[in-house]
């Protein structure tokens, strides 16, 4: 479902995805720009659909693909004028009823809203350098929770190997 609003944006929900390394929460800052970002995911058979709003890419899992594709969709954080942006909404299935980021986890299935809009990028001699589409993030609705539970450090129960492996894994962060 797509909208055209007067200013040649348009507005978009991709519905039934699965989310992933949900950022919604608290901005972060993996290329240096604040922003909020989630991986979204999809069955292969619905790589060109994702396509309109990014380069899928297979999902692997220990090496091998998962039969899933994904993309990655984010907002920044920061506006052009210095000023913070309005956060990414997070809904559950009851449209009206905000739900707190940080407990939406990897699994977690539901619809993201989008709005793309087209730019140009001029250079200093007038010319257009590049241009496309770009693709923001607006809000998710979650309509099945995996809740995300973080740990608070190393769960020392789980290691079941003899103390030569564990020496070996000491050993190993010693030289980093």
């Amino acid at each position: 479902m797509a909208t055209k609003p007067e200013n040649d944006s348009v507005s978009s929900i991709i519905k039934n995805v699965q989310f992933n390394w949900v950022h919604l929460g608290k901005a972060v800052s993996p290329f240096g720009t604040e922003q909020w970002d989630i991986r979204i995911d999809v069955p292969k058979k619905r790589e060109s659909e994702l396509a309109v709003y990014g380069n899928p890419k297979a999902v692997m899992k220990d090496g091998k693909p998962t039969g899933m594709v994904s993309i990655n969709l984010k907002k920044r954080a920061i506006l052009r004028d210095g000023g913070p942006a309005k956060k990414v909404r997070c809904v559950g299935q009851d449209k009206n009823v905000d739900i707190d980021p940080n407990i939406v986890g990897n699994g977690s299935t539901g619809n993201v809203m989008v709005i793309q809009k087209p730019y140009k990028m001029v250079g200093p001699n007038g010319k257009v350098t590049k241009e496309g589409i770009s693709t923001m993030l607006i809000a998710i609705q979650v309509m099945s929770l995996v809740e995300y539970k973080p740990t608070g450090g190393v769960d020392f129960d789980s290691f079941d190997g003899d103390n030569e492996k564990m020496d070996a894994a000491e050993a190993a962060d010693d030289q980093f």
